[in-house]
C-alpha cells in the first residue's frame, strides 16, 4: 500500500469555516491527486481534513473510468480509524457547485461525528450511513 502524505490543513474548526474554504480544501486535494502514485488497486488518495481519529479523504479510482463510466471516479469519504470503517461517502463525477457543496457538508458531518466520540463512530459504522454515490447530490 502506498503511503499517503497530507499537504492539507487539519480543520479542527471546520464547523466555523465558510463553505468556500471547505470547497477550496476539496479542490486542493484534487490537485494533489495528480502528483500521487497509483496504489496497487488503481486508486489515488489525498487527505482533505483530519479530526483526530476521523478523516475526510478524496480518492480517485483511476481504473474505473475506462470500464464503468456511470460510476463516479472521485469519492469523498469519512473514515474512522477507531471503527476502521468508512462512515459516509459522496461520489463525484466533476466538482461542480452542487458536488462541492455536498463535499463541504460531508466535512461538517465528519467534524460532528468526531466530536461525538468513538461510540458514535461504532454506531455510524454499524448503521451503514448511506453512501451518496449519486453524483455528489446528497438527499
Amino acid at each position: 500500500m502506498a503511503r499517503r502524505t497530507s499537504f492539507s490543513p487539519s480543520f479542527s474548526n471546520a464547523l466555523l469555516l465558510e463553505p468556500d474554504q471547505l470547497e477550496h480544501a476539496i479542490l486542493r486535494a484534487y490537485v494533489q491527486l495528480a502528483a500521487m502514485p497509483d496504489q496497487a488497486n488503481g486508486a489515488r488518495t489525498a487527505m482533505v481534513a483530519n479530526f483526530g481519529s476521523v478523516e475526510v479523504r478524496l480518492t480517485e479510482l483511476t481504473r474505473l473510468q475506462d470500464t464503468v463510466p456511470h460510476i463516479p471516479s472521485l469519492w469523498l469519504e469519512v473514515y474512522s480509524h477507531a471503527a476502521r470503517a468508512v462512515l459516509d461517502s459522496c461520489g463525484c463525477f466533476e466538482f461542480d457547485e452542487p458536488e462541492l457543496a455536498a463535499g463541504a457538508e460531508l466535512i461538517c458531518d465528519a467534524k460532528r461525528i468526531a466530536a461525538a466520540g468513538p461510540e458514535a463512530h461504532a454506531f455510524a459504522a454499524a448503521t451503514l450511513l448511506r453512501p451518496h454515490g449519486n453524483g455528489g447530490i446528497r438527499p
